[in-house]
Protein backbone atom coordinates (compact mmCIF):
# COMPACT_ATOMS: atom_id res chain seq x y z
CA UNK A 1 0.00 0.00 0.00
CA UNK A 2 1.22 3.15 -1.37
CA UNK A 3 1.71 6.03 1.45
CA UNK A 4 0.99 9.53 0.89
CA UNK A 5 1.28 13.30 3.25
CA UNK A 6 -0.33 16.74 2.24
CA UNK A 7 2.21 19.45 1.86
CA UNK A 8 0.99 22.97 2.35
CA UNK A 9 2.32 25.68 0.69
CA UNK A 10 1.73 29.68 -0.01
CA UNK A 11 -1.35 30.97 -1.51
CA UNK A 12 -3.70 28.38 -0.16
CA UNK A 13 -1.89 25.80 -2.85
CA UNK A 14 -1.85 21.97 -1.42
CA UNK A 15 -0.18 19.11 -2.64
CA UNK A 16 -0.72 15.21 -2.00
CA UNK A 17 2.06 13.27 -2.84
CA UNK A 18 3.04 9.93 -2.46
CA UNK A 19 6.23 9.60 0.07
CA UNK A 20 7.99 7.00 -1.65
CA UNK A 21 9.34 9.24 -3.89
CA UNK A 22 7.79 13.00 -3.71
CA UNK A 23 5.75 12.28 -6.88
CA UNK A 24 2.52 14.79 -6.45
CA UNK A 25 -0.65 12.91 -7.64
CA UNK A 26 -3.43 16.09 -6.20
CA UNK A 27 -3.42 19.28 -5.38
CA UNK A 28 -6.00 21.98 -4.18
CA UNK A 29 -6.32 25.52 -4.14
CA UNK A 30 -8.42 28.09 -3.84
CA UNK A 31 -10.22 29.67 -6.27
CA UNK A 32 -9.21 33.49 -6.94
CA UNK A 33 -10.08 35.12 -3.47
CA UNK A 34 -12.96 33.16 -2.70
CA UNK A 35 -13.40 30.65 -0.12
CA UNK A 36 -14.11 27.67 -2.99
CA UNK A 37 -11.29 24.69 -3.37
CA UNK A 38 -10.50 22.76 -6.36
CA UNK A 39 -9.31 19.70 -6.47
CA UNK A 40 -7.53 18.17 -9.13
CA UNK A 41 -5.70 14.55 -9.51
CA UNK A 42 -2.56 14.38 -11.77
CA UNK A 43 -2.56 11.07 -13.79
CA UNK A 44 0.22 10.52 -16.11
CA UNK A 45 0.95 14.60 -16.98
CA UNK A 46 -2.55 15.51 -16.97
CA UNK A 47 -4.45 17.09 -14.48
CA UNK A 48 -8.38 15.99 -13.79
CA UNK A 49 -10.78 17.99 -11.71
CA UNK A 50 -12.83 16.19 -9.27
CA UNK A 51 -14.86 19.22 -8.93
CA UNK A 52 -14.98 22.32 -6.59
CA UNK A 53 -15.65 22.06 -3.11
CA UNK A 54 -17.12 24.17 -0.04
CA UNK A 55 -13.79 24.41 1.81
CA UNK A 56 -10.15 23.24 2.02
CA UNK A 57 -11.16 19.76 3.84
CA UNK A 58 -13.68 18.43 1.30
CA UNK A 59 -11.32 19.28 -1.43
CA UNK A 60 -8.63 17.34 0.48
CA UNK A 61 -11.01 14.48 1.03
CA UNK A 62 -12.31 13.73 -2.48
CA UNK A 63 -8.53 13.37 -3.27
CA UNK A 64 -7.61 10.99 -0.22
CA UNK A 65 -10.39 9.27 -1.30
CA UNK A 66 -9.76 8.74 -5.06
CA UNK A 67 -6.28 7.40 -4.22
CA UNK A 68 -8.24 4.94 -1.74
CA UNK A 69 -9.93 3.94 -4.17
CA UNK A 70 -7.66 3.44 -6.84
CA UNK A 71 -5.62 1.42 -4.85
CA UNK A 72 -8.34 -1.04 -3.85
CA UNK A 73 -9.19 -1.55 -7.66
CA UNK A 74 -7.68 -5.04 -9.01
CA UNK A 75 -6.48 -2.68 -12.52
CA UNK A 76 -3.04 -2.44 -12.96
CA UNK A 77 -1.97 1.70 -11.90
CA UNK A 78 0.11 3.58 -14.23
CA UNK A 79 1.47 5.64 -11.86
Amino acid sequence: MMNYEWKDTDHDTHYYYKTANGCIVGQTHNISHTKIYMAIIILANQENYLGRFVSLEFAKKAIENYWDIQERTLLENAN
